[in-house]
């Protein structure tokens, strides 16, 4: 018997909190703690990218196929597009820079928008069709083992 852990929408939501965990932690550090903001926003950044390659190169492609929804997907694709530019910027500054703390606060609320609709549109649609999410969150643990060995993140 599958666990809810193997099933797509679960890995990508269970993603979404520990995302929401370190964002909620880099918030929570005084400005002089340059060393921890640095290793937290890092970490963010690594694990948006990995996320945002399990969503592009699975999960979309998988949507678009039982949605018909390609303004959703679209939309997706430019938001994860815009967040790459941000996560970029983020892993080319230092945290003394006077926008290093704005530019990780932008890249929250845009990755905070984003994935509340993907839970709230996405992902009950995707629930509903025939699509066998348990299948897709075997390939995106497979992708994901891919990406962590060749270290894909930056």
């Amino acid at each position: 018997m599958e666990s809810m852990q193997d099933d797509a929408i679960e890995i990508l939501i269970v993603e979404h909190e520990e995302v929401t965990a370190l964002f909620e932690q880099f918030r929570g550090l005084s400005s002089r703690s340059t060393e921890s903001k640095k290793r937290i926003a890092t970490d963010i950044c690594d694990a948006l990218t990995v996320h945002a390659l399990l969503e592009q190169e699975i999960l979309y492609p998988a949507a678009m196929s039982v949605l018909k929804d390609g303004e959703m997907i679209a939309q997706a694709i430019v938001e994860h597009s815009s967040a790459r530019e941000l996560i970029d910027r983020i892993r080319a500054m230092e945290p003394e820079n006077e926008l290093y703390d704005a530019t990780v606060k932008v890249l929250w609320d845009q990755v905070t928008r984003h994935a509340r609709e993907e839970e709230e549109k996405m992902f009950p649609r995707l629930r509903k069709s025939k699509l066998d999410l348990v299948a897709l969150g075997a390939r995106m643990t497979a992708y994901r083992q891919t990406l962590d060995a060749s270290g894909t993140t930056g």
